[in-house]
């Protein structure tokens, strides 16, 4: 493609998508239609939307196929993914996106190379395991699944397959976050101590629980797939800015403990050189929604969690967390804070915070450890994927971070005091029946989880 036709595309081609602006930019590598890897996008709501919206400014991402429950999500959206590769390789009236309401028929279709997961919580590992089966490369939102144990066949079945996996936590591609990890890591103000991590819990979220008839266009039972049989409502399946819908649903997720805290946890990970374990002590308390609320997850929480290397963390919800943040600078709604012998440095996404700024200009040199930098977590995986290389976020790095919320939500539910575990048997040291019920999930049939 002539540089003079790349501008004139970038000038006319862009174009709203359910009102968000694409306005592509260039990866040089890639330069033709003939050149690219071509996605599948697999839940096309609001989260996947914007994904979508990130992903198809690159000229390297051929976007093939969009997969969603709701015919006229996924079917407006290919014909405005058709407008926009028809500018992007100068064909008129190209036609090339396709929309399936069965991802097993996005799978199952051989020119796509990677897919793009954002559905709800409980489809994202088996739709990641038969993914990865089929051999497509998988970015994956978080949290990866509702159990310790769906995490850990997940992983197997990346492992066994050799698809590359990137995890949705994009934090570790913003050069806030890997400052904060790489002054840790370096001791740069000494031995780590302690770690502060939080995030939204969602106290105050409430929806009423009305049955209501099932939209047109609207395939419920493919929504639904491994969950049980529940009366439609809309906050059960949409939600809206202030609900979340099926993010504090526990037949669909664990709650914003582990939808969220999956963010300030992993940098949390990073940090304290945890991507191969995770903490092995659980203490703490946490309450439910208010009853006649139709969400029924753990939307407050304050935990204490000890690692082997005998470095405490506490992870809570932002209301507990309030009190505690703002003692030492100023609050925002999630961040992760790193308590070292000589100061202290925190980040969110709003900004990089230290008990001496001084500490935020230090140069690193040629024998401190550089973490892995990616300064775009959608073109990270993408080279990834070109090159054959592990992603900044990758499986087992998921798996043992996301074991921190499934080990707090596994403490709480069975009521216990403590909860002791073995990050390498990867067991609980104290077990009861209700901790071992808890670690797994029944799953409906005819969509159980199938690696072979």
């Amino acid at each position: 493609m002539k540089s003079q036709s790349r501008r004139r595309f970038i000038r006319n081609g862009s174009i709203f998508l359910s009102g968000t602006l694409i306005s592509p930019y260039l990866l040089n590598s890639c330069k033709s239609v003939n050149d690219r890897i071509n996605f599948g996008f697999i839940g096309v709501g609001p989260r996947g939307l914007a994904l979508l919206n990130e992903f198809i400014k690159s000229y390297e991402v051929h976007l093939l196929a969009v997969c969603d429950p709701f015919s006229d999500r996924r079917d407006k959206l290919a014909k405005k993914v058709d407008e926009i590769n028809a500018r992007k390789y100068e064909k008129e009236n190209y036609k090339s996106c396709r929309a399936y309401s069965d991802y097993k028929e996005l799978l199952a279709d051989l020119e796509i190379d990677a897919v793009v997961i954002a559905t709800p919580d409980h489809w994202h590992v088996k739709i990641a395991i038969e993914a990865a089966m089929a051999g497509k490369h998988i970015y994956l939102e978080k949290p990866m699944g509702l159990s310790f144990e769906q995490g850990q066949i997940l992983r197997k079945a990346v492992h066994e397959s050799g698809v590359i996996f990137q995890y949705g936590t994009q934090q570790r591609s913003d050069h806030k976050f890997r400052l904060a990890c790489q002054l840790v890591r370096n001791e740069k103000m000494g031995k780590l101590e302690k770690i502060d991590a939080w995030c939204p819990g969602g106290k105050d979220a409430f929806a009423k629980f009305n049955p209501e008839p099932v939209p047109d266009g609207f395939d419920y039972d493919m929504w639904l797939g491994p969950a049980p049989v529940k009366p439609y409502t809309f906050h059960r399946c949409q939600g809206d800015p202030l609900s979340k819908g099926s993010y504090y649903i526990y037949d669909y997720a664990i709650g914003f403990i582990g939808g969220w805290g999956a963010h300030p946890l992993d940098i949390a990970q990073w940090g304290n050189n945890a991507d191969k374990t995770s903490p092995v002590k659980y203490s703490g308390s946490a309450s439910f929604f208010e009853p006649d609320n139709l969400f029924d997850t753990i939307c407050s929480w304050d935990i204490n969690c000890t690692y082997a290397n005998e470095v405490e963390m506490r992870f809570m919800s932002d209301d507990k967390a309030l009190p505690v943040i703002k003692k030492y600078r100023k609050f925002h709604d999630h961040g992760t804070t790193f308590f070292c012998e000589d100061g202290w440095v925190s980040v969110d996404r709003g900004g990089i915070y230290a008990s001496d700024p001084r500490l935020l200009d230090i140069e690193f040199d040629e024998n401190d450890l550089r973490l892995y930098e990616s300064n775009n977590h959608f073109n990270g995986f993408i080279r990834c994927v070109r090159e054959g290389k592990e992603s900044i976020c990758p499986v087992e790095a998921a798996l043992r971070s996301d074991t921190i919320s499934h080990l707090c939500n596994v403490m709480i539910r069975s009521e216990v005091s403590v909860l002791e575990w073995d990050p390498e048997k990867e067991e609980i040291i104290n077990p009861i029946a209700e901790m071992e019920t808890l670690m797994k999930r029944a799953m409906r049939e005819p969509y159980v989880i199938k690696t072979t």
